[in-house]
């Protein structure tokens, strides 16, 4: 799945740039150029200090958890993230998926460092109105504009929030994921928080679930 610059008016994207670099505060937000952050920052200004301040306070508390949890991401992947959205807003909210975000909790233990994808354990997987949270809504807002302004049907908004293995401090990031007409195609899967559970719980990367579904019936991500 592409990254999007978001900048105003910009079309780059992780293919047609060399490269885009995170917003070195929020880690959140993705730029092909430091005009492009310039001009985006009044808009994006409260998200990025609001998501800044926790990232710092989880550093200064825990600074393996944010380690940890960075790992983890790259191996879980925006297959995981997309279907985990499709799944638990887009098929059970056709009508008004865009007013709600999905918090997925998920719990450290112990693991191989090598198997960042062990890292964590399913904890609990909820859905919450996006008016609840003025930060998450104008996120939402900024994820579906670039989606559209890319040729996308919008955007959906899944909230991780990873905990230390001792409880002391917990790791909130926004993950916006873009929806495209191919993530529409997912057949309704009844017990996808139990399957979510399980994709977690035995760390089963999207590379192994062509051989998994077989076995459930479970949509390939």
């Amino acid at each position: 799945m592409s990254r999007f610059c978001a900048g105003p008016s910009c079309f780059n994207t992780d293919q047609s740039a060399n490269q885009l670099r995170l917003c070195g505060k929020c880690k959140a937000a993705h730029y092909c150029s430091k005009d492009c952050q310039r001009r985006h920052w009044p808009s994006h200004r409260l998200f990025c200090q609001k998501q800044g301040a926790q990232i710092s306070m989880v550093l200064a508390e825990c600074p393996s958890l944010h380690k940890t949890y960075s790992l983890r991401r790259k191996s879980m992947g925006a297959f995981l993230c997309t279907w985990i959205c499709v799944q638990g807003l887009v098929l059970k909210f056709p009508h008004g998926y865009r007013t709600k975000f999905m918090v997925l909790s998920i719990i450290e233990r112990k693991h191989n460092p090598s198997l960042p994808q062990t890292a964590f354990a399913f904890h609990d997987v909820s859905i919450h109105d996006i008016c609840d949270t003025n930060e998450v809504g104008s996120h939402m807002v900024e994820s579906e504009r670039l989606a559209k302004r890319h040729g996308h049907i919008g955007a959906a908004l899944l909230v991780i929030q990873a905990t230390s293995s001792l409880r002391t401090a917990t790791l909130v990031r926004a993950v916006p994921v873009v929806l495209t007409l191919e993530d529409m195609a997912y057949e309704k899967e009844e017990h996808w928080e139990d399957m979510t559970k399980v994709i977690i719980n035995e760390a089963i990367d999207w590379r192994r679930m062509r051989k998994w579904e077989a076995g459930l019936n479970v949509a390939v991500f």
